[in-house]
């Protein structure tokens, strides 16, 4: 079910969680909600919220799935278009979603919703 497991270099993940913070951010923007408002409604103080969209603070998937359903958008939308230095994106979500589904943060139905964003065919 799950792939070979790729590392992400440190400059990756910097990258990576800045895009998705800025993604989280136009999001957020573009439903009219404040950085306190969305805070309240994901249960994390606004700096929280602040530091997720500066890229400081990486949001499990788990959360980024939630923050989809709460601003409205599908979480693809949430999830840069991004490409490791030299490997795929795809393992790293493979990974970060078993280890979320093992923890039982999500549901084995979500974690099939949100294996189809992140497989390829």
């Amino acid at each position: 079910m799950y792939r070979q497991q790729y590392s992400m270099t440190e400059n990756d993940k910097e990258r990576f969680y800045a895009n998705i913070g800025e993604s989280i951010k136009a999001a957020r923007t573009k439903a009219k909600l404040s950085q306190a408002e969305l805070a309240k409604k994901i249960s994390m103080s606004r700096a929280s919220v602040v530091n997720i969209e500066k890229g400081r603070q990486h949001p499990p998937l788990h959360l980024i799935w939630t923050l989809a359903d709460i601003l409205k958008v599908p979480l693809i939308e949430l999830i840069p278009d991004f490409q490791l230095s030299d490997n795929e994106i795809n393992p790293f979500f493979e990974k970060a979603m078993e280890k979320t589904t093992q923890l039982g943060f999500i549901h084995e139905e979500s974690a099939e919703k949100i294996s189809s964003f992140i497989s390829k065919s």
